[in-house]
């Protein structure tokens, strides 16, 4: 099915500028995770003339595996519509919508980023139950024993290789660090965490994580700072909440 183009001639720079401004005057809450390939992939296809059923069900199905509601996503599509004149927009909210529902309901496969050496959320989500679980027995409370470390990086500006290279390194950081068996996770192409025992040590090896990743971002010259953040996290009392805890952090 194809949809009306763009009829404003732009480039898909200034496309992807403009629909970022409009969706941030929105409401979009989350700057760093707005962008994503599908995001080039859809004002790419606006500005060629090409269908866009595909590209708006892949930024659909995109959406959905980082967390964000239907509802927000299709706020976001109607940001593209308002700068993007002749767009059609009941059958872009269409194509958009099977995409995230067919990835809602679609289990994920792996578990294992071979890029990033990271493990998935839902797998993070699974090893959380089972540690809850665990001190649910034992009569203790899973903050006592496990906390997260977290690793934030600022991407805006990034696009293709260049906003998955910052998580590499920050992965290789982090297996350097938490070499002990910890469960090391990518919520997100800017956001990765390690479950680990809170230990007395944890302090340093958090300053120490700070620091490696600094270094191994610092050697490249060529593209923005993105400022690594590095904290321990407090896990909350109840499974339900550390779960929720997870879909934030990856926002």
């Amino acid at each position: 099915m194809d949809l009306n183009q763009c009829a404003t001639p732009v480039t898909s720079a200034e496309l992807q500028d403009r629909w970022f401004e409009r969706s941030c005057n929105a409401g979009w809450v989350f700057v760093s995770d707005w962008h994503d390939p599908a995001v080039d992939a859809l004002c790419e296809a606006c500005l060629r003339g090409a269908n866009l059923w595909p590209t708006a069900e892949r930024l659909g199905s995109a959406r959905a595996d980082a967390g964000i509601s239907l509802g927000e996503t299709l706020a976001d599509i109607d940001g593209l519509t308002a700068v993007c004149p002749g767009l059609a927009t009941d059958v872009l909210h269409r194509a958009v919508s099977l995409g995230w529902a067919d990835r809602m309901i679609t289990p994920k496969v792996s578990v294992f980023d071979p890029l990033t050496g990271l493990v998935s959320p839902d797998y993070l989500r699974t090893r959380l139950g089972e540690l809850y679980r665990a001190a649910d027995v034992a009569g203790h409370r899973v903050s006592e024993k496990q906390a997260l470390v977290v690793v934030r990086l600022d991407l805006i500006g990034r696009t293709g290789w260049d906003r998955i290279t910052p998580l590499i390194l920050s992965g290789d950081a982090m297996r350097t660090v938490f070499d002990g068996g910890q469960t090391l996770a990518s919520l997100a192409d800017h956001m990765a965490v390690a479950l680990t025992d809170r230990e007395p040590m944890l302090p340093r090896r958090s300053q120490l994580l700070a620091g490696m990743v600094s270094e191994r971002l610092s050697r490249d010259r060529d593209q923005p700072d993105p400022h690594p953040r590095v904290w321990i996290e407090r896990l909350p009392d109840s499974l339900p909440a550390a779960v929720d805890l997870i879909g934030e952090l990856g926002r």
